[in-house]
C-alpha cells in the first residue's frame, strides 16, 4: 500500500484567521519532527495566495519571511511542496493586526471570470515554483472545490498539473460557499480524467488520487464536537483560528451517517487504521490522507505517531515528488 500523508498549509478563513505562529508554524514543526523519526515523507499543500498577500504588507515581512524558510525546510527534508489555491485571498486585506476574509463570492475559483481565473492559476503557481525552485505537479482545490473542472483544465495543463487531490469519495457539500459533488465519482484509490474529475478517462490527460474517505456514525461527531469541551487540553486545535461555516453541516452530521474524509486532523486521526483497513480490503494500492497542521491537537498527534510507528515497515508512505 502507497500511503501519502498529505497536509493543506494554511491560515482559518473564518472570523478568525489565527496567528501564523499557531496555525501554521509551530504545528508543521512538530509533523516534520515525526517525519525523521521514521523517513516518512509527507506532502505540503502550500496555500499561495496567503503569502502574495501577505507580501504586500511590511508589518507582515518577518511572519512571512519564517514561513518561506519553514518551506524551504520541507524541501530540504526532502518532503513535496504542491499547490494548493484559496482565491478568496484576492479580495482578503490586513488592518488593524488581523486579516479581513472577503470569501462569498470568491471562495473558489469558479466564483471568478475565465480570465481571473488563468491569472491567479498562472501567478500562484509561479510564486510556489520560483520559492521552491521547483516544478509543481500536483493540484489541490480550496474546500475541495474542483467543480467544474472543465473551467480549470486548460490553465492546470498549461502549468505541468498531471494529478489531482481534491476529490473526496462519496463527498457532498453544497452551501453558499461550497460547491462539492463527488457522488459519482469513481470508487477507486488512483484513475485517469479529462475534464470532469467524476468521469473517468484511461486516456485522461490528469490523474485523481481521491482524498480517501470513511462513512462516520451521527456518534463520532457527538465525541467529536463534544470532547474539546470536556479534555481541552487533550483535544483543542494548536490552531487559533475559526473555521468557515458550512451551513448547517455540523448539524446533519450530529444526525445522519455521512462521508467524509480519513484525516489526521484531531478526532479523526482516530480512523486512521480504520481507514487504512478498509482500503486493503478493498485491494487499493494508493490511500490519500488529508490533514492541515492547524488542525492537530495532543490527541491526533499522538494517533499519527502511532499510525506511523505501526505501519511505515508494512507500507510505503509516499509524496507527490516535485519535477
Amino acid at each position: 500500500m502507497k500511503i501519502y500523508l498529505t497536509f493543506d498549509y494554511e491560515l482559518f478563513f473564518g472570523e478568525k484567521s489565527g496567528t501564523v505562529q499557531k496555525c501554521m508554524l509551530e504545528p508543521t514543526d512538530t509533523l516534520l519532527g515525526l517525519a525523521a523519526e521514521k523517513n516518512v515523507y509527507y506532502t505540503f499543500f502550500v496555500d499561495v495566495g496567503y503569502l502574495i498577500q501577505a507580501d504586500k504588507y511590511a508589518e507582515l515581512e518577518e511572519e512571512v519571511k519564517r514561513v518561506k524558510e519553514q518551506i524551504m525546510r520541507m524541501i530540504e527534508l526532502n518532503h513535496s511542496v504542491q499547490l494548493h489555491i484559496h482565491p478568496h485571498w484576492e479580495k482578503a486585506t490586513w488592518k488593524d493586526g488581523k486579516w479581513k476574509m472577503n470569501v462569498d463570492g470568491n471562495y473558489k475559483l469558479s466564483d471568478f471570470s475565465t480570465e481571473e481565473r488563468s491569472s491567479i492559476i498562472e501567478r500562484y503557481s509561479n510564486y510556489l515554483e520560483k520559492l521552491i525552485g521547483k516544478k509543481i505537479n500536483t493540484f489541490r482545490a480550496g474546500g475541495w472545490c474542483i467543480q467544474p473542472f472543465s473551467d480549470l483544465a486548460n490553465d492546470l495543463r498549461k502549468i505541468g498539473i498531471v494529478n489531482d487531490s481534491s476529490v473526496i469519495e462519496g463527498g457532498y457539500l453544497q452551501t453558499t460557499n461550497y460547491n462539492v459533488d463527488f457522488t459519482d465519482a469513481p470508487k477507486k484509490s488512483k484513475y485517469r480524467f479529462s475534464n470532469d474529475v467524476c468521469l473517468e478517462d484511461e486516456k485522461g490527460d490528469f490523474t485523481e488520487y481521491p482524498i480517501a474517505s470513511f462513512r462516520y456514525r451521527p456518534s463520532f461527531y457527538w465525541w467529536l464536537y463534544g470532547l474539546g469541551k470536556l479534555f481541552p487540553t487533550k483535544h483543542k486545535m494548536i490552531g487559533d483560528g475559526t473555521f468557515l461555516s458550512q451551513g448547517g453541516r455540523k448539524w446533519f452530521v450530529l444526525l445522519n451517517y455521512s462521508n467524509h474524509h480519513i484525516s489526521t486532523d484531531g478526532y479523526f486521526a482516530k480512523k486512521l487504521n480504520a481507514g487504512l483497513e478498509k482500503a486493503i480490503n478493498l485491494n487499493q494500492e494508493e490511500m490519500v490522507i488529508i490533514g492541515h497542521p492547524k488542525g492537530n491537537t495532543t490527541y491526533s498527534l499522538m494517533k499519527l505517531k502511532r499510525f506511523i510507528d505501526s505501519n511505515y515497515q508494512k507500507h510505503e508512505f509516499k509524496s507527490f515528488v516535485n519535477d
